[in-house]
């Protein structure tokens, strides 16, 4: 391992310094493509962050509308009138003579006294 290591390190000091110099305008184009780069994810951040501002406010006037939808009393039902304008007939509805409800009445209350 040893060798290796000192033949690696014998290899990068004789690389002329011409290689590890750089060309300027190579710089400067990388430099300019950098700026471009923070500069879009600038613009990138701001319009996520206008987005989640618009969203965040359509949320709330809808949860806004919502409210005002349920404060507001209900309309009465207007009340149900047959097409054809003809009242339905249900017949006469049913009558139980007096006698049967008494009679029925001492009937219940018999059984209910005749504990056992």
């Amino acid at each position: 391992m040893r060798p290796l290591l000192i033949a690696l390190a014998l290899g990068m000091a004789s690389t002329s310094p011409v290689l590890a110099q750089a060309d300027p305008a190579q710089v400067a184009r990388e430099n300019d493509l950098w700026a471009q780069q923070q500069l879009q994810n600038q613009r990138a951040v701001a319009l996520e962050n206008q987005m989640n501002a618009l969203d965040a406010r359509l949320g709330a006037e809808v949860r806004l509308r919502e409210l005002r939808d349920q404060a507001r009393r209900p309309a009465m039902p207007e009340p149900y009138v047959p097409k054809s304008g003809a009242a339905l007939n249900l017949g006469p509805f049913p009558s139980i003579p007096d006698e049967a409800l008494a009679a029925s009445n001492r009937r219940v209350r018999e059984a209910s006294e005749n504990r056992r």
